[in-house]
């Protein structure tokens, strides 16, 4: 038992010693940017993530910590029944391993984001057959994970612009699928 806890301490002290050693040459980075998601339906929302490289290396390892917020105004509808004035709205915290290949100008993010998916549908619920109107809400959460890819073009040595796709592998009545989006990234940290 002694053994164990004195490698979990060992193990949490390496990491933490490589983000504060990393961050002499490879920086921590904000990015925010807006994004489309649906399969079904299409969704509008923002994303925000914090990165912290693993290493100095040119090509590095990160950890990464995202939300992931999107929306949907259309009524859903089923055979006999159908959503009016309804909001569909998605959260989804993740924290994201990856590895960063940089060239020149030009970086590519791969990352496996791994988190939940809180899903909340509110509105009110038709069904002209039987001739009823009710209040209708439905929380639900899942766990989340799939891929992540992200190339991005260096404006400055401090600001990149970049594409943001996101594919779930986990399919699930509250996952609307596949995300893409245009986002701004914002490096700081010691130089």
């Amino acid at each position: 038992m002694y053994l164990s806890i004195k490698g979990a301490v060992v193990i949490l002290f390496l990491f933490i010693g490589s983000a504060v050693w990393a961050q002499e040459a490879n920086t921590n980075s904000i990015e925010i940017g807006v994004l489309a998601a649906g399969d079904e339906a299409l969704y509008y929302g923002a994303y925000g993530k914090y990165t912290i490289p693993l290493s100095q290396n040119k090509n590095h390892f990160t950890l990464g910590f995202s939300m992931v917020a999107y929306f949907d105004f259309k009524g859903e509808s089923e055979p006999d029944a159908y959503l009016k004035n309804d909001v569909d709205m998605r959260l989804i915290p993740t924290a994201n391993f990856g590895y960063s290949l940089n060239f020149n100008r030009i970086q590519v993010n791969v990352e496996v984001p791994v988190g939940l998916s809180f899903a909340r549908t509110k509105g009110t619920l038709v069904n002209e057959r039987r001739g009823f109107e009710r209040d209708f809400s439905n929380n639900e959460i899942f766990f989340n994970y799939g891929l992540y890819f992200s190339p991005k073009y260096k404006i400055s040595s401090t600001n990149s612009l970049g594409l943001y796709g996101f594919l779930p592998l986990v399919s699930d009545k509250a996952q609307s699928g596949y995300q893409i989006g245009i986002g701004w990234t914002k490096i700081f940290g010691h130089k």
